[in-house]
């Protein structure tokens, strides 16, 4: 005798409901379908289940007999399908890559709640945003931390953190004695966002974005090995204003930091915050309900 499963899962559900519209309803299914299937499971077993009257329906004494041995058999089921999900979790695990050029005391944090998480991971900083965002679009990683914009189409996201803009300037600079600026006060200056550059489209909208606020005098201070000290170096020793994010317990927070900078926020409402967020390519993992299950620890972890 062979027993379909879903078929011992009809029965239980009519059998606690005692009507096939409510439980139809319950499993979303239509009646026909499901009165269909439980005549099928009424031959397989050798006899009827239920005792079908215009008004209700009772179940048989084969069918109270066999409710519980079935609830039993859908446990055991059920158990069975979530060693399998660990088991398959342990020899998949979730890939989750961030972009190296988030700030430093923001990737920690998220690298701990990866850690924290349930399901076995495989973390790795694969280098800028759009490296990322490739290893995304490949299938080469499943989550991914990035700057946005994401030009890619094919990429979903869900922002975790902003951070306004910040100058930094050397501590005389005339912008120094300010606590907030707007972005129209680096207009006249030669401004650095050599951060952003490993990022194209990060470093395009930001390049545009100043030019629509008449800013123009952008310059390049970071040669191909350079890197946020050499940044730090022109800006203290040409007088340069560094665009940034404006966090202060980073890494380049601190490079910026008294007493020979400071770094100074920007009015949000004259020059956007950056935005980083939680990003992944649907049509490249073969689970994307999972993905956004691990999204939304992610995301609440970081909050």
């Amino acid at each position: 005798m062979e027993i379909d499963f879903t078929r011992l899962r009809y029965f239980v559900a009519v059998a606690e409901e005692l009507h096939f519209k409510r439980a139809a309803d319950r499993l979303m299914i239509t009646p026909p379908p499901l009165s269909k299937q439980i005549k099928l499971l009424e031959r397989e077993l050798g006899g009827e289940l239920f005792e079908r009257t215009y008004h209700d329906v009772r179940l048989t004494p084969l069918g109270r007999q066999l409710l519980d041995p079935a609830r039993d058999i859908l446990r055991r089921v059920e158990e069975l399908k979530a060693t399998a999900s660990r088991i398959t979790q342990a020899s998949n695990p979730v890939r989750i890559g961030a972009t190296a050029y988030a700030p430093s005391d923001f990737l920690a944090r998220f690298e701990q709640a990866v850690a924290g998480l349930a399901m076995t991971t495989e973390f790795s900083v694969p280098g800028s945003a759009a490296e990322v965002i490739a290893k995304l679009v490949s299938g080469h990683l499943d989550l991914g931390l990035i700057h946005l914009p994401a030009a890619d189409k094919r990429i979903r996201h869900r922002v975790v953190a902003t951070y306004p803009g910040a100058a930094a300037v050397r501590f005389d600079d005339p912008l120094a004695v300010n606590d907030l600026i707007a972005i129209e006060d680096l207009r006249e200056r030669d401004v650095v966002i050599d951060f952003a550059r490993p990022n194209p489209v990060v470093l395009a909208q930001m390049a545009r974005g100043l030019n629509e606020r008449g800013i123009t005098r952008i310059v390049r201070t970071v040669g191909q090995l350079g890197g946020e000290l050499e940044m730090a170096s022109h800006v203290f020793n040409r007088y340069l204003v560094a665009l940034v994010s404006y966090a202060p317990a980073s890494t380049l927070g601190r490079i910026f930091s008294p007493p020979e900078f400071k770094l100074i926020p920007i009015d949000e409402s004259t020059w956007a915050p950056a935005r980083i967020a939680l990003a992944w390519a649907p049509d490249r993992l073969s689970d994307p309900g999972a993905i956004k299950a691990v999204v939304d620890q992610l995301a609440a972890a970081l909050a």
